[in-house]
């Protein structure tokens, strides 16, 4: 697989969604991921409720040969599906889980692209930190490729161009300060937040991509120990 630098995967995402929105992609904030995998890649997306024995298991892009397991009519069977055809797990068809819906959505989309040849069967897991991963286990969900998956991911929910829109849109002119590693101000928190759900992502979806744009500020831990929590301020216990 070849190696893509950062800048050209969110290169290739941003070209990609500009190419599906149109004239209209400097008027949306929030990407149609599923009318992008069916409208603009021309691919089946559909909802089963998985089987597998992982459940961290929530996304799958078939390459007509590897099976899925599934549930239907309250029975496990192993489905395989057309190649290119993505299945997500249906439970995130919840309300509650549109922001981990449409990512996973566009890991898959990622997926397909990054592989445009031959798709081969890929599974999008979820990281548990209480949970002992095996070494091949690491391997996988760790591997350059799925670094490079996720970050054409990432630039196929929130391109360049339309995250600058919303953090402008939000009155944000400066880098946002991050404290320490990962202190924010309260009023940014929010910011962020509201930022996030305009563009139909998670708060740490969001905040990541905006590490790896060049949004944030980092600064050290004591200046919000002293300027915003007003503490420390006479250098130390007396």
């Amino acid at each position: 697989m070849r190696i893509f630098s950062y800048e050209e995967l969110d290169e290739l995402g941003e070209g990609l969604i500009r190419q599906y929105l149109g004239k209209e992609a400097e008027r949306t904030c929030c990407v149609d991921i599923e009318g992008f995998v069916t409208d603009f890649l021309k691919l089946p997306l559909l909802y089963r409720s998985f089987a597998e024995e992982d459940s961290d298991k929530i996304g799958f892009i078939a390459d007509g040969v590897t099976p899925l397991r599934v549930y239907e009519g309250g029975t496990v069977v192993r489905r395989v599906y057309p190649r290119g055809t993505i299945v997500i797990e249906r439970c995130l068809r919840q309300e509650h889980e549109s922001g981990r819906r449409r990512f996973t959505i566009s890991h898959e989309c990622a997926h397909y692209i990054m592989d445009r040849a031959v798709p081969s069967a890929a599974f999008h897991r979820e990281f548990d930190g209480e949970r002992a991963y095996t070494q091949e286990d690491f391997k996988n969900l760790f591997s350059f490729r799925e670094t490079q998956v996720d970050r054409v991911g990432a630039a196929l929910l929130m391109p360049r161009f339309m995250v600058r829109n919303v953090v402008s849109m939000y009155g944000c002119t400066d880098r946002i300060p991050v404290y320490g590693d990962s202190v924010l101000r309260t009023a940014d928190k929010l910011r962020i937040k509201q930022m996030a759900n305009a563009m139909g992502v998670s708060f740490s979806a969001f905040l990541i991509r905006l590490r790896e744009l060049g949004c944030l500020c980092y600064r050290p831990l004591v200046e919000y120990i002293t300027e915003e929590m007003g503490l420390g301020q006479d250098g130390g216990a007396g």
